[in-house]
């Protein structure tokens, strides 16, 4: 059976009906829009070694929590309230996500209570922590590749200019606020993680407020002890 396969099944078994369980969200499992769920064969691997290794913890609602992670992830996405059968999607991002930790812990050996999903500021998706507390790597998960290109690009340029105004709306935004992060708490690892593991890994040098990046091999992935 495929990783796809195997990964529709437990949707359709255990993850749909949790989500659905919770009767504040006036949801029913034939609510759940089918061509959202367009993970890929690598991703859907990746989720089920987190699944298939118990690093997903169930807290309820539909809800997990990951490795040292205080906040609750769910994987799906809902539609309006006031739709007569409420629909949900399937939420790329932290399915991702979890399947990326879970490759930090079992292929990049790290101990699974130094990872976490979201850090503490809700810049990044992924934190592992290095000795003593302070943050090793800081991972971003995009749904497209172009996504992660784009969130790169702009993190270049906002990390070269300090002085540049926050941003208001959207993408420019959620970029600036993440080199706001790394400024306040500096990481050596930048990881940029988009489907199909479409992966970009960097080294993050700080002179002052500049911030810009080197790229790395997935090495820099490895916990040093």
């Amino acid at each position: 059976m495929s990783a796809r396969a195997e990964f529709n099944n437990l949707l359709k078994s255990r993850l749909i009906p949790e989500f659905c369980s919770d009767p504040d969200r006036r949801l029913n499992i034939f609510g759940f829009v089918e061509k959202s769920n367009r993970l890929s064969e690598e991703d859907a691997e990746d989720f089920l070694r987190a699944w298939q290794a118990g690093l997903l913890s169930y807290k309820g609602r539909g809800q997990y929590i990951i490795g040292n992670a205080k906040v609750h992830e769910q994987f799906f996405w809902t539609g309006s309230k006031t739709a007569e059968l409420r629909t949900f999607t399937l939420w790329m991002e932290p399915i991702i996500s979890m399947g990326a930790i879970a490759r930090l812990h079992l292929d990049y050996r790290w101990p699974i209570s130094r990872l976490a999903a979201q850090s503490p500021d809700w810049a990044y998706d992924i934190i592992a922590l290095g000795n003593g507390g302070p943050t090793a790597i800081v991972g971003e998960v995009k749904k497209t590749r172009a996504e992660v290109d784009d969130l790169f690009a702009l993190m270049v340029q906002f990390g070269a200019n300090p002085a540049t105004p926050a941003p208001s709306l959207g993408k420019t935004r959620n970029a600036f606020k993440k080199i706001l992060s790394l400024r306040k708490f500096p990481a050596p690892i930048l990881w940029l993680i988009g489907p199909s593991r479409y992966e970009l890994v960097f080294h993050v040098r700080y002179s002052g407020d500049l911030v810009s990046f080197e790229p790395a091999s997935q090495n820099g992935l490895l916990f040093d002890g």
